[in-house]
């Protein structure tokens, strides 16, 4: 992802372990989120570019992101869901109240906020959040 991990605060370094660009490649990222660093793996699961992509994490936090990209008249719809369940007890106790949750959640917005300047023409036109009834 072009300028990637400028755009993602606390992502120190990611880099390719095993496997080549695609399905059951494996990365380590080291993170660090509220002082604490740690090292994650994630395997791809399916790529297909440039629409979609799934991965899994393992290590101190465990679970899943997937990345589906739409294309929606003069724009695009890029829509990401993860699930993260800590597997060590101090991120387990951290992430449990609500106050860490807020800020994991502003975070994560800021952050695809500036992905989306990135990679749009027109970095005024990118909103964060659920999609606007019609």
């Amino acid at each position: 992802m072009r300028s990637f991990p400028g755009w993602a605060p606390g992502v120190r370094r990611v880099e390719v372990i095993e496997g080549a660009l695609g399905p059951g490649m494996v990365s380590e990222w080291e993170v660090s989120v509220l002082g604490l660093r740690r090292r994650i793996s994630s395997t791809l699961v399916e790529a297909e570019a440039p629409r979609l992509l799934r991965w899994t994490y393992e290590g101190p936090v465990r679970g899943w992101g997937e990345c589906a990209i739409k294309d929606r008249g003069e724009g695009a719809l890029a829509e990401f869901k993860t699930e993260l369940r800590p597997a060590e007890p101090v991120l387990e106790k951290l992430t449990s109240s609500l106050p860490a949750r807020n800020v994991a959640h502003n975070h994560l917005k800021r952050c695809l906020t500036r992905l989306g300047r990135v990679v749009s023409e027109n970095g005024g036109g990118v909103r964060v959040g659920p999609l606007a009834a019609a």
